[in-house]
């Protein structure tokens, strides 16, 4: 065999595996730690709903009529108002569902060919095989006609302790949050972020893929309105800048920066889907 075409064909395989461990924090438009009511507010009344021995809720939403897409939300018993796993399940369709470029119904062998070789392979009856990948949070069901059938993904890092050195700079949160890109200011909040502003309380009331899109609940705009003037903070002068923890039992410690002089008055980070990510804006 050519060495050359050996070596790339390991590479490839490695490459593959690598792609494997991932962690995903997205799913047909929706985000790991969003508000539990973004689902209603979306998708309309679930299909189904009720809570497991365990404590954990769930919710069932109907894309297609029939029955033929759905998709699960569940929620931890720990907050039963945050989205702790969210799955997508055809029975005969072919959908794009926002999954590594993924679509339901591909052949296995596609799905082989992009997530590489299952860590494990659990039969689980008349729904074919669910297969699933170490150092990931996700898993995959592969129908007994051999195409993907269903995608799950769920939050992993909840019980994790905070990795302090992701915390951003300041000053690279500011050029963020004067990004004109909804899509790149998403990137550094959190799923669930509160922003105080006006007497309201301002947060995702809709998908992140519409919010990102439409702007429904004024995020973006009211972020890019706030944030003006953030470049002029001196960060070296602790009379106008601070910052330092805050510490809640049984929670990751949260990183609160706090200025004077600004319509922002304090800025709080969360550990979330493993980033630090702003969780509330004090604007009031």
């Amino acid at each position: 065999m050519n060495p050359i075409k050996t070596t790339t064909f390991l590479l490839f395989l490695t490459l593959l595996k690598v792609s494997a461990q991932t962690v995903v924090t997205d799913l047909n438009g929706f985000r790991l730690g969003q508000y539990r009511e973004t689902a209603t507010n979306e998708l309309g009344k679930p299909f189904q709903q009720g809570k497991y021995d365990d404590g954990f809720a769930y919710e069932v939403f109907l894309l297609k009529p029939d029955t033929s897409l759905y998709m699960v939300f569940e929620y931890a018993a720990r907050d039963t108002a945050i989205i702790w796993s969210l799955q997508i399940s055809s029975n005969d369709t072919t959908t794009d569902i926002g999954f590594k470029g993924f679509k339901l119904g591909i052949d296995k062998k596609e799905v082989l060919q992009l997530l590489g070789k299952p860590d494990k392979k659990e039969d689980i009856g008349d729904y074919g095989e669910k297969w699933s990948y170490d150092k990931t949070n996700y898993s995959v069901e592969i129908s007994k006609r051999g195409t993907l059938s269903s995608v799950k993904i769920r939050d992993t890092y909840s019980n994790k302790p905070a990795d302090v050195s992701k915390l951003p700079k300041f000053d690279e949160v500011i050029k963020v949050l004067s990004s004109s890109n909804n899509d790149d200011i998403a990137g550094i909040l959190a799923p669930g972020i509160e922003i105080y502003h006006k007497k309201q309380t301002l947060f995702f009331e809709k998908s992140l893929k519409t919010e990102i899109e439409t702007d429904h609940s004024k995020i973006f705009k009211t972020i890019r309105e706030i944030s003006t003037g953030l470049d002029k903070i001196n960060t070296s002068n602790k009379k106008v800048y601070e910052e330092n923890m805050r510490v809640t039992i049984g929670q990751n410690p949260k990183h609160v920066v706090k200025i004077k002089g600004h319509t922002i008055k304090e800025i709080v980070f969360d550990y979330v889907n493993g980033k630090y990510l702003i969780w509330e804006i004090n604007a009031q």
